[in-house]
């Protein structure tokens, strides 16, 4: 299958290496890339074979409805459309593609491994032939899938990001340096590792979209972002993509682990 696939580092990385060791034919974009494919025409030759999107732009509402109308523009009316439900619901992402019974909301959290965990949630449009083909591609990479209800964050990321987002007001609030609250959450309660470096790994941009996402759907005190987080964002503080979040990686670090 072809397969396109737009949106965020460590996101596109890690589901293009699914992709590509499943033997599909993988053209991996990141968000600002895309936009200058459109506008050049080099991505019109690409699309007429499109027969899966997933989309994985988790920095707002508005930059994943920019993302995702510009997409549904070029993409063949049968194209299967896996979006990535964390800033937004599966059902809103829907609203913004033509053929909207063809969207599949889905969760991953990096680092995936070998054998990764892909939630699924089915928007109110989507229809059960499209959700059993989201099980089956996802299946075909070697993920094992969940069906949970649709809201943004689903369960992982709506988890982890609070998590993330406590951890950055006890940061704040001097509680503990940055290296002592991951150290005490890693070594502690075992958690894979701690949740500042978790978040410098997914990029801080996309925790502020999840946590915004959360506060916009439920508006409760519990999902409101922590200024720091926000500071961080609006300094350009990203994480491991920008060489500089909680913590500070050398030229080249990307996103790796």
């Amino acid at each position: 299958m072809k397969i396109l696939i737009a949106g965020e580092t460590p996101f596109i990385e890690e589901i293009g290496q699914l992709c590509l060791a499943a033997g599909h034919d993988t053209t991996l974009y990141l968000v600002e890339d895309f936009y200058s494919a459109v506008e050049s025409g080099s991505f019109m030759p690409v699309e007429g074979s499109v027969d899966v999107l997933i989309e994985l732009h988790n920095e707002s509402a508005d930059a994943k409805q920019e993302l995702l109308l510009g997409l549904g523009q070029v993409l063949p009316p049968r194209a299967l459309v896996l979006a990535s439900a964390l800033a937004t619901s599966a059902t809103q992402a829907a609203a913004w593609v033509p053929n909207p019974q063809r969207v599949v909301g889905f969760g991953v959290v990096p680092p995936l491994g070998p054998a990764g965990l892909v939630e699924l949630a089915p928007a109110l449009q989507t229809n059960d032939a499209n959700l059993a083909r989201a099980a089956a591609f996802w299946k075909g990479l070697g993920c094992d899938t969940v069906i949970v209800a649709d809201g943004p964050g689903l369960v992982r990321a709506r988890v982890v990001c609070c998590l993330i987002n406590e951890a950055t007001s006890a940061l704040m609030e001097g509680v503990a340096t940055a290296e002592d609250i991951d150290k005490a959450m890693k070594l502690g309660t075992n958690y894979p590792m701690g949740p500042l470096a978790w978040a410098d790994l997914l990029g801080l941009d996309m925790v502020l979209g999840v946590m915004n996402g959360l506060f916009a759907e439920w508006g409760e005190d519990r999902y409101r972002p922590t200024p720091l987080l926000r500071r961080m964002v609006a300094a350009g503080y990203l994480g491991r993509k920008s060489g500089q979040g909680f913590y500070v990686y050398p030229a080249g670090a990307g996103n790796k682990a």
